[in-house]
């Protein structure tokens, strides 16, 4: 009896140690966690990226929910392999597969959701995060699998945010901001043409949205004065000057049926200018001297 008392004793003693010990393990893990969302929260300001003056990725792709029917034939033209000479052209250019899979979750096409991760993988690497992106791309085909849409465009928005905060802790800001151009952009150029196809109000006043038209204007200023002169980089700032411009004038009203003809045609170009082939000096291709 005494033998069992002591062995119940030491069973209990067992028990309540590892129990401790699991509750200062998730303790540590939480302080851990804290202490990393402080530091990420720290770095981001530091590098001038804050909810006040950082469109959110999240808020910028819930919009995209509204734009339907979705322009899947725009997509499809695109091309996903791309590959660019250049780290800017890159971050936006994966910025755009975001919203195209975003988009394509709510047109519910698994196949098309699978090459879209496949191809961001292949950009993130060419950014020198491909490593955060492995587990990413695996959940999102399971996703696609699962054929479970709302649970990939969470994946798609995590995705980004990862490799958003990859870049800053590479002291990257620049690049960060570019992927978040690049998917606001093409998320703004396919939201155009749905609403010149199918018109309606409520789509036409969230492209009337110029503050985060502002915001990016402010964040192609202050890039590297060698990248600003380029070709490429004035092309695409003339562009979305004229995009600001014509929303600008609906006044915070709907714009007009007229004027989302003309966002779209200035977003298509400017879409054109941020995936054009361009030379080691930003120059386009076309345009070099035989």
């Amino acid at each position: 009896m005494l033998m069992l008392s002591t062995m119940n004793r030491a069973f209990v003693f067992c028990v309540l140690t590892g129990f401790l010990m699991a509750r200062a393990a998730n303790a540590q893990e939480s302080i851990e966690g804290e202490l990393k969302r402080s530091s990420d929260e720290h770095m981001r300001e530091e590098l001038g990226v804050n909810p006040i003056t950082a469109p959110s990725i999240r808020d910028t792709l819930k919009q995209l929910e509204i734009f339907r029917p979705v322009p899947v034939a725009l997509i499809s033209a695109s091309k996903r392999e791309a590959t660019f000479n250049n780290r800017l052209q890159t971050a936006m250019h994966f910025g755009s597969l975001v919203a195209d899979g975003f988009l394509l979750t709510l047109a519910e096409r698994p196949q098309d959701i699978q090459d879209i991760g496949k191809a961001l993988i292949r950009q993130s690497r060419a950014l020198g995060v491909g490593e955060r992106l492995t587990k990413r791309s695996k959940s999102l085909l399971e996703l696609s699998d699962k054929g479970d849409w709302a649970g990939m465009r969470q994946e798609l928005v995590r995705t980004q945010e990862d490799v958003e905060t990859s870049m800053l802790e590479l002291r990257d800001e620049e690049m960060a901001h570019m992927i978040s151009l690049g998917g606001w952009l093409r998320g703004f150029q396919l939201g155009a043409g749905s609403t010149a196809d199918a018109y309606s109000p409520a789509k036409a006043k969230i492209l009337g949205n110029t503050e985060i038209m502002d915001y990016f204007l402010d964040r192609l200023d202050t890039l590297h004065p060698r990248l600003k002169k380029t070709e490429m980089v004035t092309t695409l700032t003339a562009r979305l000057k004229e995009i600001q411009s014509v929303a600008a004038a609906a006044g915070g009203k709907p714009l007009a049926p007229a004027q989302v003809e003309k966002l779209r045609d200035l977003a298509n170009a400017a879409e054109a200018a941020a995936t054009a082939k361009v030379d080691e000096e930003g120059r386009f291709e076309k345009n070099k001297k035989q």
